[in-house]
């Protein structure tokens, strides 16, 4: 995850009360030096919605994690002071418990949810900020027609927004997460507006990662990613100049952080080097590290898009040891990745805070080599 406006500006909003207290070097220090990561819980595959670029293949039946489980899951996490579990799913507000378990997690780690918002009426936002979720992440992938095409039924938009807001309202951080291809990238500008002018704190867009039903045919170009950032750093400054309280933030494509503090080099060393420092604590690709994600059956996967390889169970085996003691020989490399890097990440001399989105490369054909949306230059990468 790349804070563009915390890079760009020296401050955040949402970021610094999610994962710890501060945002400061001291923290990301701190941070860096234990494996204890951020967890994305897949607590069901019920679905009342039909995305058509859905990793989780929603809305098909499974055998979840009982209430018992579940509990016995989060107990476990909390041993090891995991910083974050995020509720996701399919649609996690379609669980039947998922205000019990929500409360149960809040009082022994953070809490978060990932949702498509449809669901949260004024009733059920109170219940969430009640049951103790520090953030909810809305997905919304366009403005009404382009959403609403993604999501697959009619009034997915007005639902999803209005849920939004009823967070909002409820007293609850806000978000949105925004995937992009080329469908959607002609709303970008128009949804980072929208969110300004009703106060929302985060928009954090999502580069694609081809897993279940979304594939590479759904991509931007990588000329057109550079304009993009390009156009999202101007725009994250506008904000913070603005006095706008909504910052921007990437994810899956670490050559963001790079990009950002190649810019910075041209105007201001300073800043420029913060970044740098923010990176090597912050940046790269954190996979198999500090992200992890459980299945809804308990099956833990690198992140949440890699549910073709699973490290183990936790019906199993504890999620504590298993992560922090891993005999998985993918998340043993994951956690040394430069050492296995070739091609232009291999030779990268940025590859220590980037090296890449190995799960991209991986789709690609080539799990250690090229991140196929990288735009940086041979150039800029110290190549040429």
């Amino acid at each position: 995850m790349i804070a563009l406006t915390k890079m760009l500006t020296g401050e955040a909003t949402v970021s610094r009360h999610l994962t710890y207290k501060g945002e400061g070097l001291g923290e990301l220090v701190e941070a860096s030096r234990k494996a204890t990561p951020v967890v994305v819980w897949n607590s069901t595959l019920k679905c009342n919605l039909k995305c058509v670029h859905c990793y989780a293949n929603a809305g098909s039946k499974s055998d979840e994690l009982s209430t018992e489980e579940a509990k016995a899951f989060i107990d476990d996490l909390a041993s090891i002071k995991v910083p974050v579990l995020l509720f996701s799913g399919g649609e996690p507000l379609l669980r039947h418990d998922i205000f019990e378990l929500a409360e149960y997690t809040s009082k022994r780690i953070p809490c978060a949810l990932s949702t498509n918002g449809t669901l949260i009426t004024p009733e059920v936002a109170e219940k969430l900020k009640d049951a103790g979720f520090s953030y909810v992440g809305v997905s919304i992938d366009g403005l009404k027609e382009t959403n609403d095409r993604f999501r697959g039924v009619k009034g997915a938009f007005d639902r999803a927004f209005e849920g939004l807001l009823n967070a909002r309202d409820a007293g609850i951080m806000t978000g949105i997460r925004f995937t992009v291809t080329k469908y959607n990238i002609k709303d970008i500008s128009a949804v980072i507006d929208m969110l300004a002018e009703n106060e929302i704190p985060r928009f954090c867009l999502y580069h694609l990662v081809p897993s279940g039903r979304a594939s590479f045919e759904d991509d931007i170009g990588v000329k057109e990613r550079r304009r993009l950032i390009d156009w999202l750093i101007e725009k994250a400054v506008q904000l913070h100049d603005d006095g706008c309280i909504t910052e921007i933030m990437t994810v899956d494509n670490p050559a963001d952080g790079v990009y950002v503090h190649l810019r910075l080099k041209e105007t201001d060393e300073k800043l420029a080097d913060e970044a740098m420092e923010f990176l090597r604590y912050r940046g790269g690709d954190n996979s198999g590290k500090r992200i992890a994600c459980v299945d809804v059956h308990g099956d833990v996967h690198p992140n949440q898009f890699w549910w073709d390889y699973t490290a183990g169970s936790i019906r199993k085996m504890p999620f504590s040891k298993l992560w922090l003691q891993p005999e998985d020989e993918l998340l043993i490399k994951l956690r040394n990745k430069t050492a296995y890097l070739r091609g232009r990440c291999g030779k990268c001399k940025f590859k220590d805070v980037c090296g890449g989105f190995r799960l991209r490369a991986l789709r690609a054909g080539d799990l250690w080599g090229d991140d196929p949306d990288c735009y940086l230059t041979d150039e800029e990468v110290g190549i040429a």
